[in-house]
Formats: C-alpha cells, structure tokens, sequence
C-alpha cells in the first residue's frame, strides 16, 4: 500500500509542469511570509497580555496607595478636591439608589433582582421625594458623604467646568470641511439636528448633566441591533451577523461605562434630567427598532452622525477645560475599566484596529475624557463599517424622488385645481406597479432601489396624468 501510494505521487511530480522561475520566487515567498504573519500575531497577543498585567499591577498600586493616603501614611501635599486627595468622586444619585455591578451585593445581601412590580413600586417612591423636591426648589447634600470638606471642594471644580455650543458647532464645519463629514440622507439628518438642539438648549451651562443624558441615551441603539440581529435569528431570517451581536454588546459595554463615568461625576443629580434621560431612551429605542426594520444600514448611519457629533463635544469640552480636568481624581469606575485587568470587552469594539494596539492611561479626569473622546471616535469608525455603502448612496436619490414627487403634485393641484373625481387620482394610482415594489422593498439595498424605481415611475404617471387634463381642459 504504501508502495503504491508512492508511485502516485511520483507520476504527479513527474507529470507536473515546472514551475517558472518568477512562479516560483512568488511560492517561495509566499511560504515564508505565512509562519512569520503567525509569528507576528502571536507576539502581538502575548504583548497584549503582558500589557494587560502590567496595568493590572499599576492599577492595584494606586488603589493601594489611594488607601494609604486615606490613612495618612503617605507624606504627601493633599488638596481638597484634587487628584492628590484620597476622596474621589462619586455622587452618582441612581448608583447610590439603584445599585452597580461594581458592588458585588446589595443592601439585602443579593445580587439578584427583585420583581418588576416590586421595583417599579420603589423606584416611584424613592423618584416622588425627589420629584416633589425639584418642585419646591431645595438643593441640600442628602448623603452624609456629599457634604464633607472635601465632596464639597471636587463638586464645585466639577461645577466650574464649562462648553461653549457654538465652538462645538465650529469644530464640527471644520470636520465636515477637513474630509471627515458624516454623509446622511435627510430623513436622519432632521432628527439629528433636532436631537442636538435639545442638548444645547436643555443643557446649557451643564455639560456634565448633558454627558450624562447623552450616554443614557446613547446605550440604546447597540441595545436595539442586538435584539433585532437575535429576533432575525430566532425567526430564521439571517444568521450571517452573529458575531456583530458580540461587537455590539461591547460597544453598549463601553457605553456604559461612560455612563456610570458621569453619574460619578454628579450629572444624574436632577429629577428632571433623570426623567427625561430615561425616558428618551426608551422611546429612541423604539425607534431605531422600526428604523432597522426598514434598513438596518440607515440605523447604522444615524448612530454615525450621533457619535461623530459626540466626538467634537468631547473633543471641545477637553480642550475648554484641560488644565482643570488635569487636576482632579479619576473616578474608581473608570479607572476599573480603562485600567483594569481584563481588556477583553474593551479591545472588541475597537474594528479598526489591531487587538490590543491601543491602551490608555486613566489617573486624571483628562485622561478620562480623552479616553471617552477616542472611545466615540472608535465607534464612528465601527458604525461605518456597518453599513452597506450602497444603500447610502441610493438613499438621496431616493429621498430626491420623493421630494420631486411630492412638489410636482403640489404645483399642479396649485395650477390646475383638485381632480374632479376620486376616479381619476386612483386611475393613476392603480397605474402604479405597488406589488412588485413591496416585493422588492423586502430586502436589503433591493427595497430602496425599488423604492427609487417606483417613485420614478410615480412621477411619470403623475406628470401624465396632469398634462393630458391640462391638454383636455386648458386652465379652466
């Protein structure tokens, strides 16, 4: 057997042409790059690991050493207030009340959640005190630790900070001119701008407040992909992104700790803030749910914009506050995720880059906010390369159709007056091929190049319609 299985192998050698000598120079090289890319990438891991202890390690030297200076065993200068001091912030109203995962158990001792009712019927009486208290004006410390020497010096630095809207809105022309301009049809760009206006009207004054509401807000549309990439596999429809849901779920985990970031620093303390906050985000939610039903592409495209914008807000805010930001403490969240032990989360969202190539420094209240600015511009970059760039090119056009449509059928009812009989309007409908333009709108970049085609033709009927009364009965 194996003598035979010799002699085959020898006829092919031997029936094989040989191989030219550029041919085989390129097999050659091609033989060696493969073990060295292998090489490359195993280093490359294993630096990741090597990275990942030593900010590990560093990380348990400073809460070490946070610890020591709490208990005055550091000769060190403290000022009230400062990154010096031992006191870090951490006024978060809802990670006081409603609990974080940082905390291994509740005040009951579990780690588990109660009822919806149950909770729901707390949450209502603990939101009524406060609701009531935003009513009648008082803003006193509720908690003990909220109103130490050194709570009170941090919460007016964090009070001092400031952003400029219009510098905002300056540094983003200067994007858009730069190259860098988010392209968007205008049905995301009216929500958009009309988004944005509510921050800088609502929030004025109050960046941190708008931080906040703004990554309340900003965790749902990862949150929405993911349940409809799970309901499209439960119902059979697409199982080809599995592994988006993954990215996704990391980039809601990033989110969320730019979340809990600013509930540290004080920006859920208002009722109102929280009531809205919230309940923006359900119904945005929903919303990008129906907006991913009609084309998961535009859903990615509306996130785009809404990250861009946050990358100049925060962009802004750094470079309006830099020396003050430098002088105060990291929040202990932030330091657990930035500076933490397990990256694995942190690494998964980041598609435009290498595993593991960028790593970041989390002492000051700077380098936080620089983190959470490179954070937002990682996920411009993934939000990009979600989408099916053909559907984004289709989408104007289609958008300009309707627009066309819908202004020629204005100036003609304005010029010739309303149809004298609603047969004559559904002679033109009927004419209209709706059937093969829903069949069409059921999948991807097919629905919005049928979408075209069918407003295309709407027009033509439309125009027809129009000049053959206008040929009929001149002006009448």
């Amino acid at each position: 057997m194996r003598a035979a299985s010799a002699a085959i192998v020898a006829s092919l050698c031997a029936t094989r042409p040989p191989l030219l000598p550029r041919a085989r120079k390129a097999s050659a090289t091609l033989s060696t790059r493969e073990p060295l890319l292998e090489r490359r990438n195993r280093l490359l891991a294993e630096l990741a690991d090597v990275n990942r202890a030593i900010e590990a390690d560093a990380s348990a030297t400073q809460l070490l050493e946070n610890e020591a200076a709490q208990q005055g065993e550091q000769d060190l200068p403290i000022a009230l207030g400062s990154r010096t001091s031992a006191f870090e912030p951490s006024f978060g109203y809802l990670s006081r009340s409603a609990g974080v995962y940082t905390d291994d158990l509740s005040a009951d001792g579990v780690n588990l959640p109660s009822s919806a009712f149950d909770l729901a019927v707390k949450n209502f009486r603990r939101e009524l005190a406060e609701m009531l208290r935003a009513l009648n004006g008082t803003d006193s410390c509720r908690n003990e630790d909220d109103c130490t020497p050194e709570a009170l010096a941090l919460r007016e630095k964090l009070s001092a900070l400031v952003l400029d809207n219009d510098r905002v809105w300056e540094r983003e022309r200067k994007r858009e001119a730069a190259g860098g301009k988010v392209s968007a049809p205008l049905v995301l760009l009216g929500p958009y701008y009309f988004l944005c206006w509510c921050l800088d009207v609502f929030f004025d004054g109050r960046p941190l407040a708008r931080f906040w509401f703004l990554e309340t807000v900003a965790r749902m549309p990862y949150f929405s992909y993911v349940s409809m990439l799970h309901l499209y596999e439960s119902l059979g429809w697409w199982r080809r992104s599995a592994e988006t849901k993954r990215v996704h779920f990391a980039e809601e985990w990033n989110e969320f700790h730019h979340l809990l970031t600013m509930e540290a620093l004080g920006g859920d303390q208002r009722w109102r803030d929280r009531f809205l906050a919230q309940h923006a985000a359900i119904v945005y939610y929903w919303l990008l749910v129906g907006l991913w039903l009609l084309s998961p592409t535009l859903a990615y495209n509306f996130s785009e914009l809404i990250e861009a914008h946050a990358v100049d807000t925060y962009g802004e805010f750094v470079d309006e506050n830099r020396d003050a930001l430098a002088a105060l403490p990291a929040p202990r969240v932030s330091r657990l995720y930035w500076a933490g032990p397990d990256l694995f989360l942190f690494d998964e969202f980041q598609t435009a880059r290498a595993r593991g190539s960028r790593r970041v420094q989390c002492a000051t209240l700077l380098d936080v906010f620089i983190n959470i600015r490179d954070d937002e511009a990682e996920h411009v970059a993934t939000m990009a390369a979600c989408q099916d760039p053909n559907v984004v090119v289709a989408a104007p056009r289609v958008e300009a159709a309707l627009i066309a449509s819908v202004a020629i059928g204005a100036i003609a009812l304005t010029v010739l007056g309303a149809p004298e009989s609603v047969g004559e309007v559904a002679d033109v409908a009927g004419s209209i091929d709706m059937a093969e333009l829903g069949a069409e709108a059921t999948v991807g970049i097919g629905a919005l190049v049928g979408l075209f085609e069918g407003a295309a033709e709407a027009v033509a009927d439309v125009v027809e319609f129009f000049v053959e009364r206008l040929r009929r009965r001149p002006f009448e």
